[in-house]
This record gives C-alpha cells, sequence and structure tokens, in this order.
C-alpha cells in the first residue's frame, strides 16, 4: 500500500471532519438524534484517521501538530515523494 503523504492527510482529515459538521447541523433544527450522531461518528472517525495516518513518510512516527515542511524527529522534508 502506498503511503499517504502527510499534507494529503491533512486535507482528508478536513473534508470528512467539516463532512461530519455539516451532517450533525443538519440535525439540530430538526432535533434529528440520528443524523447528530452519525456527524459525530464520521467527525470521530476523520480524528482516528488523522492519528493513524499522520506520520512521517521517512521514520513513520506520530507528526502530532506538526505542520512544518520537515519532520521534527529525523529532520527529512515530509512533503517531498
Amino acid at each position: 500500500m502506498k503511503k499517504l503523504m502527510p499534507r494529503d492527510v491533512r486535507r482528508i482529515y478536513w473534508v470528512i471532519m467539516i463532512v461530519g459538521v455539516i451532517v450533525a447541523l443538519f440535525g439540530l433544527p430538526n432535533e434529528n438524534k440520528a443524523l447528530l450522531i452519525i456527524g459525530a461518528l464520521i467527525m470521530i472517525a476523520s480524528i482516528i484517521f488523522y492519528y493513524i495516518f499522520y506520520r512521517c513518510p521517512s521514520c513513520g512516527r506520530y507528526l502530532d501538530r506538526s505542520t512544518g515542511q520537515y519532520c521534527p524527529y529525523c529532520g527529512v522534508n515530509i512533503d517531498k515523494k
């Protein structure tokens, strides 16, 4: 399986998170608990996805909240293939 680049992981994370928020917001006006729960589950899934795949392509360590160009652990440029 091809490794996902950190910038791609960040983009996918935000898309999934926004979809979850939109689904949950559709449930608010109608007090539809099912949509609220589904939206919350989608948001939780995006967080889990982020923690699993947001890793340095070189050393494989979790990048935490690092959005810089270089891995804080091994110093490799994380956005280059």
